[in-house]
């Protein structure tokens, strides 16, 4: 069976729609939401005694209902040939599409010189600035097969006070496929210790996030607002719901609806905020846990996380229904992923997405869905083979990006690049033939399907290039 007839057999095994939309869209954002350090320092903590990771695997093993899918590995056996942005710059950004294996879209963007390039939410765009970084002009392109479509951009004045500070400031912004991409520069005020900035809203057109903050390092607070993209107007979303009893906020995370959020201090923790009922509480209060961390997996469900373990090195994975109260135990004693010890295993989760990976002592690798329990094995992959391997999410959760590290490039130079498809139970996997004229400096979901390399010519950084892959 080769791969489209095994993708054709899966399509007629698919699941439902109210099963595929159990995942909740997230993240992030484009952006991804900033995470507290106090969090990221707890998962970074040492692996488990192999007391613990052993009665973990064994009940893996012998629970068969958690071993209900397999994720089948596809290599491809041509390897990329990486183009490098040498000559002169274009005068416009120029596309060239290439099909790899007969299985990966590759889409190469040459960019004019100079810097302001980025992209975010499906477009790439570009910020016109003055010799002072004053924003100029802005300007969006969607990326269609083999052209650059110029996409409209669209502005939006806004100005509103927060905790003393006059925030004021122009979105720039455009609506493609049902999204809104949209920026600000953000940067006026941060000499005076405050700053803002805005994001997109999961299937919503008509309005925009924007953050308000102030301070620095512990004295850092934030405060959530919605912004209307028509009129400019600002509407305050926690007003009346006692959310000061979480203040400082560091960190704010909404249900689709807007009907509820959960609010993080990195003084005072995880709090949960009901906006219907005008009330604010402790996580750890609601649910009797020491909770370290908590996360949207849908609308009516949250994802807990507890430190377990004697030296607080595994955590405990819990699931919450705020409606009726509802507290489930999915996971326990999972050791933490050390991606740099010599021997890494552990699981590690994926921000907003409702899964996460879990790498075993013989470097096998499994997916974790958080809210059911159940685990899907990556079929003929190890992890000891790859030279400091990533796992990225894409925003909705159903997709797995993997990198490996060590190519020719210079920067990250990426040798492997692949994607898990969740739903589809694939991972196919690209290798990557490049040289040092290419400094790979990120990587990431361009959007739900594509991933995103962003290089510069390594000689003088003045050229640079956005390659996209659809696998």
């Amino acid at each position: 069976m080769n791969l489209e007839e095994y993708k054709g057999a899966l399509d007629r095994l698919a699941p439902g729609p109210d099963l595929k939309d159990r995942i909740r869209n997230t993240l992030d954002a484009s952006a991804p939401l900033s995470r507290p350090r106090r969090r990221r320092a707890g998962l970074t903590a040492l692996a488990a005694a192999a007391a613990v990771a052993c009665t973990f695997l064994i009940a893996m093993a012998a629970s068969p209902e958690l071993r209900t899918a397999v994720l089948t590995l596809f290599r491809l056996e041509e390897a990329e040939q990486v183009p490098a942005p040498t000559g002169e710059g274009p005068e416009q950004p120029e596309l060239t599409q290439n099909t790899i294996g007969q299985q990966v879209e590759a889409q190469y963007i040459r960019l004019p010189d100079g810097f302001g390039w980025s992209y975010g939410d499906n477009v790439l765009c570009q910020a016109e600035r003055a010799d002072d970084g004053t924003v100029l002009d802005f300007h969006y392109w969607a990326a269609e097969g083999d052209a650059l479509i110029p996409l409209e951009t669209n502005t939006t004045r806004f100005s509103t006070v927060w905790d003393g500070v006059t925030y004021t400031d122009t979105v720039y912004w455009c609506e493609y496929e049902g999204e809104v991409s949209c920026y600000c520069s953000g940067t006026a005020g941060m000499a005076l210790d405050y700053d803002y900035h805005v994001s997109s809203m999961n299937g919503r057109t008509d309005t925009v996030f924007l953050t308000l903050s102030q301070g620095s390092q512990m004295g850092y607070r934030k405060y959530p607002v919605l912004l209307d993209l028509a009129t400019g107007e600002v509407t305050d979303l926690l007003s009346g719901t006692g959310w000061e009893a979480a203040a400082p906020l560091t960190e704010v995370q909404w249900t689709d609806d807007l009907s509820a959020a959960i609010l993080s201090s990195d003084r005072m923790g995880w709090f949960y905020c009901d906006r219907a009922a005008k009330t604010t509480a402790s996580l750890n209060e609601l649910t009797g846990l020491e909770v370290f961390s908590a996360y949207f997996a849908e609308d009516s469900t949250l994802i807990l996380l507890t430190l377990s373990g004697q030296e607080w090195d595994c955590c405990d994975i819990w699931t919450w229904q705020p409606d009726s109260g509802t507290l489930t135990q999915t996971f326990s004693q999972l050791p933490v992923y050390q991606r740099h010890e010599e021997q890494p295993w552990g699981f590690q989760f994926f921000f907003g997405g409702g899964r996460g990976i879990y790498v075993a002592k013989d470097s096998s690798v499994s997916v974790l869905d958080l809210i059911t329990g159940e685990t899907t094995t990556v079929e003929g992959f190890t992890l000891a083979q790859w030279d400091t391997p990533t796992f990225i999410a894409n925003p909705s959760g159903t997709k797995v990006l993997f990198a490996s590290y060590g190519g020719q490039a210079d920067g990250l130079g990426i040798s492997s690049l692949g994607v898990m498809d969740l739903e589809q139970g694939t991972f196919i996997l690209l290798d990557r033939d490049s040289d040092a004229s290419l400094y790979e400096a990120s990587l990431g979901w361009f959007d739900e399907d594509r991933v995103a390399i962003c290089g510069y010519a390594a000689d003088d950084f003045t050229q640079s290039c956005v390659y996209l892959y659809r696998f």
